[in-house]
């Protein structure tokens, strides 16, 4: 065979798959230079600027899989994500959430998680229900090693006074950690419901300490270490014993307890 037709195949075959590297170059190169450009658009005090600007931003991140793209977008959604308005923010939260999942990237879904620092700590019930519901959806699609960055994610919701965000919290956690295989995770875990526990809400009080005990139980269980299975029953039978508990849930705690004993190997 001609040695000048060997060097055409050889320098076609080079071509050929050097494009496509070029063009996906190309391709994240434009969408961060657009982003760039959507900078001050996504701040916008009109409305309709700011919209469809989070809306192009959203769009971006989820046409591109390179993960640069995909945190330069969460980094812009953190504006819109903290408005005052819910039909600015609530739309903004569930991008987040929909841009963590496109990407197998754990630094992209730590990232979306701090994102969301803001909506879980606003004032009103419905956006951070909605954030905590976020939360859920990028712990269900990451590995067990988010489950600290989850934890971690879910401790102002958990603190929170008011049972309407407290609640769906506690089920939030116990989700992040069971079947995670994360020590370290499920301990930060019994460490937030310590507060719950404690709750003496003349409404919906009792409700939030059964909740609480539920949690502990199953994330006791779950843990494969010994430690964590202890920390979990001493928790447990230290509410047991408190008397300012209903015997209801006192006894539930001690049923609890019993439930993390029996998963200890012999």
């Amino acid at each position: 065979m001609h040695r000048r037709t060997i060097c055409g195949w050889v320098l076609s075959a080079i071509v050929l798959t050097t494009i496509p590297a070029y063009a996906q170059q190309v391709a994240v190169a434009n969408a961060l230079a657009e982003l760039t450009t959507l900078r001050s658009r996504v701040r916008s005090d009109d409305t309709r600027t700011r919209v469809g600007a989070t809306h192009r931003v959203w769009s971006i991140a989820l046409q591109q899989t390179d993960s640069s793209v995909k945190l330069m977008a969460l980094d812009l959604m953190r504006e819109p994500a903290n408005s005052g308005s819910d039909h600015i923010r609530m739309p903004a939260v569930y991008a987040i959430a929909e841009i963590a999942n496109s990407s197998s990237d754990q630094e992209v879904k730590t990232r979306a998680l701090t994102t969301l620092a803001g909506p879980l700590r606003a004032e009103q019930v419905p956006i951070r229900d909605v954030a905590i519901d976020a939360v859920n959806s990028i712990s269900r699609n990451g590995a067990g090693s988010l489950a600290t960055a989850v934890v971690t994610a879910l401790a102002e919701p958990i603190r929170s006074g008011n049972n309407g965000v407290r609640i769906p919290a506690i089920n939030a956690l116990v989700r992040a950690v069971v079947g995670r295989g994360n020590v370290a995770a499920s301990q930060a875990a019994m460490d937030l419901l310590e507060e719950p526990l404690k709750s003496s809400a003349a409404t919906g009080g009792m409700e939030v300490r059964m909740m609480a005990v539920l949690a502990l139980e199953r994330i006791g269980a779950d843990v494969n270490d010994v430690g964590a299975k202890a920390k979990a029953m001493g928790m447990l039978r230290v509410f047991s014993g408190n008397g300012g508990w209903e015997a209801e849930a006192r006894t539930r705690a001690q049923e609890g307890a019993d439930a993390v004993q029996a998963t200890i190997k012999n």
